[in-house]
């Protein structure tokens, strides 16, 4: 959509909007600097460095587990998902109806080979438990309510360690363990998705013609084949089950274009790969979480640097995951969602939900806020906006406990909903008589009807800040970046160590 404003005032918001990032993420790497030359054997001490690539000469930090999961599933798996493509292709162009098996054998194949059976076990308990309820006659009710119970059973084992002592064998690795826990809550949400569409379709078309169009043994097959799909098994994102379904019947393109397209992807995510990798030389501002006294002791402009830094990783960590895996699956005619949108340009919560993980974002809106806002309607002679608060609220709910059931996520939720629920009544006010009054008698123009509303939203700029402060960072780290924050003598005298250190 354009923009209102001039391209000059455009220009001049977004270069100190760049600029203002920029100079805070100089001055976290500057007092980060600073800190460990006067104090260089508390570097050692910060657990998550090691030592980093050789022509750098300089630590690394690897405290972030979804990233180092990551790469050790695509270092593991690539090669597998290479040859998986190229007999799908085969298979394409021979007897297309054998594509689902291959699908399902391939997958189970590379759970088998490289993860372990146990793990296999794990990963078929859902799918075979949501099958058996379906067998059986179970609805709606009876998928929501075991999605919930499963969601409270995995988070009371994941944080318990079950799954460490279950998967426990001599050469075991952390990423491994980590990419079950990753992979039951995607398989959660697969299940969900293929449930309700073949529960939806029954009500639509009628149980009698479902069933004789469909054996239980052709559910099964469909919901393996999508449910156990290799290249986004473990990572993601998800893809509705209608999209999944919708590769079968869609075009086959010529083998060398995507081709060249899965390999420019590859390469620009190897680059960013690159990038990132190469910043956790230079900024430990997640290892040093480890060590509050250190944070506690930098700069206000440092700390908010450290804030950006952590959005920063998290959004191009998902770009490059999401990315890659996405390349592989649009081999298979698949039409993922787009990549995740850089979190510098976004300013309002609803922004951030649909355009970050749009996957995610289709699957809450289609299967819990859309039902949920219909029950809402019917049942109830409440106002509308009423409704699509209840009906959010759900949503977060599910947000929630799907995420993780502690402390730093509860409050990420509930800050989320609240600026969520700010923006409904922003929009309520928006279109009420009597801000078309302050419209046309005092902004006047719909350039300052812009810079109104950009001003308004600046407290949901620093909400979604604090939020996300809480969700990369936790509740130590927000708690000092809100209260803990030096005096300004102590930073006085902190800079003035640092000059003489200089």
């Amino acid at each position: 959509m354009r923009s209102k404003l001039s391209s000059f005032e455009l220009f001049l918001y977004f270069s100190f909007w760049i600029a203002a990032n920029i100079l805070c993420l100089f001055k976290l790497f500057e007092a980060q600097s600073n800190y460990y030359q006067n104090n260089y054997s508390e570097l050692y001490s910060l657990g998550e460095l090691k030592p980093g690539w050789r022509f750098i000469s300089r630590f690394q930090d690897v405290s972030d587990i979804e990233w180092i999961s990551w790469k050790f599933f695509i270092q593991t798996a690539w090669l597998f998902l290479l040859f998986q493509f190229f007999v799908s292709e085969v298979i394409r162009y021979t007897y297309m109806p054998l594509i689902k098996f291959w699908y399902i054998v391939s997958s189970i194949s590379f759970i088998i080979l490289f993860m372990g059976y146990r793990q296999l076990v794990i990963i078929l308990a859902q799918p075979m438990l949501f099958a058996t309820i379906i067998y059986f006659g179970g609805g709606k009710i009876c998928v929501w309510t075991a999605s919930i119970l499963l969601l409270i059973s995995y988070n009371s084992l994941k944080y318990k360690y079950f799954f460490w002592y279950y998967l426990d064998r001599d050469d075991l690795q952390d990423e491994e363990v980590y990419l079950v826990l990753f992979t039951i809550a995607w398989i959660k949400l697969r299940c969900v998705s293929f449930l309700m569409d073949y529960l939806n379709r029954k009500e639509q078309i009628g149980t009698d013609v479902v069933k004789a169009n469909f054996s239980f043994s052709q559910l099964i097959l469909n919901m393996f084949s999508y449910v156990l799909y290799t290249p986004l098994l473990y990572i993601g994102p998800i893809i509705l089950y209608e999209d999944f379904e919708r590769s079968f019947s869609s075009h086959n393109g010529k083998f060398r274009f995507k081709f060249q397209r899965f390999l420019w992807d590859m390469f620009l995510y190897a680059t960013y790969t690159f990038l990132l990798d190469c910043s956790f030389h230079y900024v430990y501002f997640l290892a040093m979480q480890s060590d509050i006294e250190a944070i506690r002791k930098l700069p206000t402009i440092a700390l908010c640097g450290g804030g950006l830094w952590m959005g920063l990783e998290f959004h191009l960590k998902y770009l490059i995951s999401y990315g890659t895996t996405t390349a592989f699956a649009r081999l298979d005619n698949l039409d993922p969602p787009p990549t995740p949108r850089c979190i510098v340009r976004v300013h309002v919560y609803s922004q951030m939900w649909r355009y970050f993980d749009v996957g995610l974002y289709k699957f809450l809106v289609k299967y819990i806020y859309i039902p949920a806002l219909e029950v809402m309607t019917t049942h109830f002679k409440l106002k509308s906006i009423i409704n699509k608060l209840c009906a959010s609220f759900l949503t977060f709910v599910f947000i929630f406990m799907w995420h993780g059931t502690i402390w730093n996520i509860f409050v990420w939720s509930v800050l989320n909903y609240l600026g969520i629920a700010l923006e409904q009544f922003g929009k309520v006010i928006y279109h009420s008589n009597y801000y078309q009054i302050l419209k046309t008698g005092i902004l006047k123009s719909d350039e300052m009807e812009t810079r109104f509303i950009a001003l308004l939203c600046t407290p949901l700029l620093a909400l979604s800040a604090i939020s996300n402060f809480y969700l990369f960072g936790g509740s130590s780290v927000v708690s000092l970046a809100l209260q803990d924050v030096p005096s300004r003598t102590d930073r006085k005298r902190y800079y003035k160590e640092c000059h003489k250190a200089n």
